[in-house]
């Protein structure tokens, strides 16, 4: 199926994409929790199991938030996402701090309530 400019104005198809942006706003505290406890779990030095936890939340927001209108969430994710992946990954939470924290800051902005 092809999406076009046409399908944009159709109020059921408006209707379908807006429920789908509430389900993945609903879903959105339980992704808060998950990267939380995984940037919890970051230790210098520590093991890469929490390191990885918080590139795959990182990795997932970053592709996903977008699609549903929040933009600089997918910005600052995608950010954390290079950080933490490729061939020198930052494995310090000094060096990620300061991006760790934008992220939770839009997170939390998008479940606060209103």
């Amino acid at each position: 199926m092809t999406v076009t400019d046409a399908d944009f104005e159709d109020p059921a198809f408006k209707a379908q994409l807006e429920a789908l942006r509430q389900h993945y706003l609903e879903g959105l505290p339980v992704r808060r929790t998950a990267f939380i406890e995984a940037w919890h779990g970051c230790v210098d030095g520590g093991g890469e199991a929490a390191w990885l936890s918080l590139r795959d939340a990182a990795h997932k927001l970053s592709g996903s938030a977008p699609c549903y209108g929040l933009e600089a969430l997918g910005v600052a994710a995608r950010e954390l996402d290079k950080l933490l992946s490729g061939n020198a990954p930052s494995r310090t939470r000094a060096q990620v701090a300061g991006v760790v924290a934008r992220v939770q800051g839009l997170l939390d902005a998008a479940v606060a309530p209103g």
